[in-house]
């Protein structure tokens, strides 16, 4: 059986449509006066878990994006708007792999701080306009895109994902491409100068996470139902990026290999900048980015928020999900963050380590304030290389095997059309890609209606 929230939490259709028009735009009205210390208990422990795994992913995903990687976790301000006024108990925002990859090509050759002020000039767009088709009831817009091609996107986006980390994994100067399959070329020509001792640390730091995901630590270490059984693989990313940061701090791997280091990063809370300066200059003529970007954004965040409601019992507002996430980015984009949406595997983890609330969300911001505050100095000595291998493990779960063993085993003619969808995905990149796939698949079925019509085709 699905596990269900518990029922004071979990807010029906019935508790939605009584509630004042204030508490459906703050649901944290609703929820909050019902939590106890059980709740509190159990999402403090939820918030501090996925606290572990969205440090480095954080950093990692900010990147992928081609931004410092301490901007990964400017994502305090989405958690806490979040948590007051989405409808999901369970989602989990921040930096995601996907956005981070459709943002990389979009940034284009900026660098430094005008790469960071564009950004954030992209989340507030994306905010805007997320905010808006939620306040016009324009949830539905979704239902256009197939679910086939949004397979085939974040198939083709993971393979991305990887072919940008190959220059970090093995240390060799990659030339940038726009074209993810360019990129791969690009990695394969320079892959003869790849240094012996890095691409020995990435091994080992796959291997690690790869071990502590699938070998069942515990069964063996005999620890009790109220453990997750997931708990080593959600921890995995952080504890190996504690233990090879730690390794090269002590016998100074930098200096004497060679290792490439995250290096010194801004400690403290970053200042407040307005991503309006300047915004209709940056994004004039951008209209198509911020549309596939809000696009890229709202999805996953709807994929895994309806899914996790769905197996809870509990029901969200599309519109309002699409207006929490919306005001969620505006108001982050003033603190030089980038893009926020729902991720799949920390809110996986909300719920496998017991979260009840958007409480858990809170205790994850304030987890990173006070990473931010304190802790900044420990990242100096993070390997790159641990960074790329984390996102590529973690990645690696978006490919989509079990839809594309179905469609072996269904239809080889659907087969081949995924496999163009996620051949425009590498070939033109993640933005270009989607637009060409929803229109060949649209096509595609205009032609088949028409063959149905001529006779030439059966029903």
């Amino acid at each position: 059986m699905p596990r269900r929230a518990s029922a004071p939490y979990a807010l029906t259709q019935e508790e939605q449509a009584q509630a004042s028009a204030v508490e459906k735009r703050l649901p944290l009205l609703q929820w909050l006066p019902k939590a106890n210390a059980s709740t509190g208990i159990s999402d403090l422990i939820s918030g501090l878990t996925v606290t572990t795994m969205l440090i480095p992913q954080g950093m990692a995903y900010a990147s992928l994006a081609g931004l410092s990687p301490i901007v990964g976790l400017y994502c305090y301000v989405p958690l806490l708007v979040y948590a007051a006024t989405g409808t999901s108990n369970f989602l989990a925002v921040g930096p995601v792999a996907l956005v981070s990859t459709v943002m990389f090509g979009m940034l284009g050759a900026t660098e430094g701080a005008a790469r960071l002020a564009l950004a954030s000039s992209f989340m507030f767009a994306c905010g805007a306009l997320s905010t808006v088709l939620g306040m016009l009831g324009a949830a539905k817009i979704l239902d256009y895109v197939p679910k086939e091609v949004l397979s085939a996107f974040t198939t083709g986006a993971a393979f991305n994902i990887m072919f940008t980390q190959l220059g970090s994994l093995f240390k060799i100067n990659v030339a940038t491409s726009h074209a993810p399959i360019g990129m791969l070329m690009n990695a394969i020509v320079a892959l003869p100068g790849l240094q012996v001792f890095t691409t020995l640390i990435s091994a080992s730091a796959i291997a690690m996470l790869l071990a502590l995901k699938q070998l069942p630590l515990h069964k063996w270490l005999k620890l009790g139902p109220s453990v997750p059984k997931s708990i080593f693989g959600n921890l995995g990313p952080f504890l190996t990026m504690v233990l090879f940061t730690a390794l090269n701090g002590a016998f100074g791997l930098n200096a004497a290999q060679g290792l490439a280091e995250v290096g010194v990063v801004p400690s403290g809370l970053p200042s407040i900048r307005s991503p309006l300066v300047g915004i209709s200059t940056a994004l004039a003529g951008r209209y198509k980015d911020v549309a596939v970007l809000t696009f890229v954004m709202l999805v996953e965040t709807m994929a895994i928020g309806k899914s996790l409601a769905s197996k809870a019992g509990q029901v969200i507002s599309n519109s309002q999900e699409f207006i929490a996430l919306g005001v969620a980015n505006m108001l982050g984009s003033f603190f030089q963050a980038y893009t926020a949406a729902g991720s799949f595997s920390r809110s996986a983890v909300v719920v496998s380590t017991g979260g009840k609330t958007q409480l858990a969300g809170i205790i994850t911001a304030v987890s990173v304030i006070l990473t931010l505050l304190f802790l900044t100095p420990f990242f100096t000595h993070v390997p790159k290389c641990v960074l790329a291998s984390c996102l590529i493990v973690a990645v690696s779960s978006l490919v989509d095997t079990a839809r594309i063993k179905q469609l072996w085993g269904t239809s080889k003619g659907r087969l081949v059309a995924y496999g163009v969808y996620v051949g425009m995905i590498l070939t033109f990149g993640a933005a270009e890609g989607l637009l060409a796939s929803v229109g060949i698949f649209y096509i595609l079925e205009a032609l088949k209606k028409l063959f149905i019509r001529l006779g030439w085709r059966k029903a």
